[in-house]
């Protein structure tokens, strides 16, 4: 476990060292995703589906990749929101240098696994009581969330469409929140960032991954339970741990869900 007790400064503007992290912090995300959306289109037709075949979701769900990767919601929230901290940051570091976590300026090749577990743990956690509010504040819902539960049956594709107003409030507040609190270093939180997008893009398919029925029997939010939340809107929170509903009673077992197609209930 790294206790953060190191303090670096990033490398200097127009530095090799600088200009080279900034290239790779716009550019990998893209290019991540879109390696995502190819094993979308890889094994949709190869896998279970997840719906019946009269709750099948809309072709443009399924097709429309081009457009989902330059949404302004989508990964581009995620990579404007990096980019606009380093630099207010680097342009104002007496007034919003706090704005860049010690964890960011760690550039040692270390990885951490115990940190890089216990992000996933604050993140969700803070994503949980955020989801919640979103849900039971009415006001809150129809001005954040509520574009993406338009969606009733979803895709990996249509994984961060929405609205921006709620990326920013459901991933980008916990996320810099988490990397505020935990300590860890840049490589240990691009791990944790890279991970956290695929199971995030993952839970929202139309087909039943390999890991799926694993995840259901050690209590990792799996396919199954989050197509439940866009059926039952106020159940099942969570994106990544199970316990967070099962705890304040808000989990729904994907059994119960008639629509669903639960193919390790044959197993």
């Amino acid at each position: 476990f790294y206790y953060g007790n190191e303090v670096s400064e990033l490398p200097e503007v127009y530095s090799p060292l600088f200009i080279g992290l900034m290239c790779f912090t716009l550019t990998v995300p893209y290019l991540f995703i879109c390696g995502i959306y190819g094993y979308h289109f890889k094994v949709r037709n190869s896998f279970p589906k997840m719906r019946k075949s009269d709750d099948k979701p809309l072709l443009k769900h399924i097709n429309d990749w081009h457009v989902a990767l330059f949404r302004p919601e989508g990964i581009s929230a995620v990579v404007g929101y990096m980019f606009i901290n380093i630099v207010l940051s680097l342009s104002f570091p007496d007034q919003l240098g706090w704005n860049i976590p010690n964890s960011i300026r760690n550039l040692k090749p270390i990885f951490y696994p115990i940190n890089f577990l216990i992000y996933f743990l604050v993140f969700d956690s803070l994503m949980w009581c955020i989801h919640y509010c979103q849900h039971r504040w009415r006001w809150l819902y129809y001005n954040t969330h509520a574009i993406h539960h338009t969606i009733h049956s979803p895709t990996m594709i249509v994984a961060l469409t929405g609205y921006l107003p709620d990326t920013c409030l459901l991933i980008l507040v916990p996320l810099h929140l988490t990397i505020l609190i935990v300590p860890g270093n840049f490589i240990t939180i691009f791990a944790f960032a890279i991970v956290s997008l695929f199971h995030l893009h993952c839970i929202h398919s139309e087909f039943q991954h390999p890991w799926d029925t694993l995840f259901r029997q050690i209590g990792i939010v799996n396919t199954w339970d989050h197509h439940v939340h866009h059926v039952k809107p106020r159940a099942n929170l969570a994106h990544f741990f199970v316990f967070l509903d099962k705890l304040m009673s808000t989990y729904t077992d994907p059994l119960t869900i008639p629509s669903l197609v639960c193919t390790m209930n044959s197993k």
